[in-house]
């Protein structure tokens, strides 16, 4: 009876086509009965308000997010979850009709962030995932909620993605995000995480740090700017034993001697200042060894060699290059930063 009421006080103001334009958005079959259609929008505007994931039979407590969604969850489960859930409950003066149907926990988190907490903690989620989306927010109320699973599973996810092949790389948060998960580990001092984090920002593409939006403190921004210069650097220095090895000769009708193949000379010359460019955005292993990759080489029409032919004609050096830069990313940088 009391729903019905509270129906019929929040329906009265309705016209018989707002009723019908209402019914249709949500689906419901047309009715000429004026209140049997007001019931049925009204609930099913009430069912859009409840979690689909954690409905009403799902736990003995309720919070309500920030944006009007129910969540039902087991009291017993937050309390052994959650510090902040059993200092609220063990309370002597704790209002027992808080976390009920009629007066739900009203929280700060929208529901999408509240589900994906309450899915890191429900013990019938059995893998359960970070949203790269929500994964600051999701943090975030993980620490005002002193739910230290939560911490603990995201470091397990970066350190199982630290490892993974490069096919794999794209979907990992660590590759694809490496800013955010920095951010991530200078707001909840994971150092560990954050020399990995750090490390894939040395080499990462310009365009994954230049394309986010996360607030890292101008102190830490210059540091990571810095150590990338430095890894640029490096790699010039590669550049720059490239741009002194010999260009293949060719002979001419005018001089007994050979002189050097001018073709080979532009094209060396045009091939080193589009290599550094490349490493300027992305200073990886994976980009120079692309461009040098003697599979991009052309014959010359001149001399009749490769250009330019750098890696096809000095593996041993390439090899040892190789080597080296490999020992070099897979080190981890210094902790903390400014």
């Amino acid at each position: 009876m009391a729903l019905y009421l509270s129906v019929d006080c929040d329906c009265r103001g309705w016209s018989s086509k707002g009723e019908r334009n209402r019914s249709a958005q949500l689906g419901l079959p047309q009715s000429t009965k004026g209140k049997p259609l007001r019931r049925q929008i009204f609930m099913a505007d009430m069912k859009k308000k409840i979690s689909d994931r954690f409905p009403v039979d799902y736990g003995d407590f309720v919070l309500k997010s920030s944006d009007g969604m129910l969540f039902h969850f087991s009291r017993a489960i937050l309390a052994y979850m959650s510090d902040f859930f059993r200092g609220m409950f063990e309370l002597p003066s704790s209002d027992k009709t808080q976390g009920t149907a009629q007066e739900p926990l009203l929280v700060t988190e929208t529901a999408v962030v509240l589900e994906g907490l309450l899915e890191q903690i429900d013990p019938k989620t059995l893998k359960p995932v970070f949203d790269n989306d929500t994964i600051i927010d999701i943090l975030e109320a993980a620490r005002k909620y002193q739910v230290s699973i939560v911490f603990d599973r995201f470091r397990q996810k970066i350190s199982s993605e630290r490892d993974l092949r490069n096919s794999s790389r794209q979907s990992g948060l660590l590759y694809s995000r490496p800013l955010v998960v920095l951010y991530i580990a200078l707001q909840h001092e994971m150092p560990e995480v954050g020399r990995w984090a750090l490390r894939e920002l040395m080499r990462c593409s310009a365009k994954l740090i230049e394309e986010e939006d996360v607030e890292i403190a101008v102190k830490s921004f210059k540091y990571i700017q810095r150590v990338r210069r430095e890894r640029i650097q490096y790699f010039q220095r590669y550049i720059d034993i490239l741009a002194k090895v010999s260009i293949p000769h060719q002979a001419t009708n005018t001089s007994r001697s050979p002189v050097p193949c001018t073709e080979c000379a532009t094209a060396r010359a045009e091939f080193l200042i589009q290599l550094d460019r490349a490493l300027e955005r992305e200073p990886s292993l994976k980009t120079f060894f692309r461009l040098c990759d003697a599979k991009n080489a052309t014959p010359c029409t001149m001399c009749g060699g490769k250009r330019p032919h750098f890696k096809s004609e000095f593996p041993t050096m390439f090899s040892t290059w190789f080597i080296e830069i490999e020992y070099l990313e897979h080190s981890k940088p210094a902790w903390p930063i400014p």
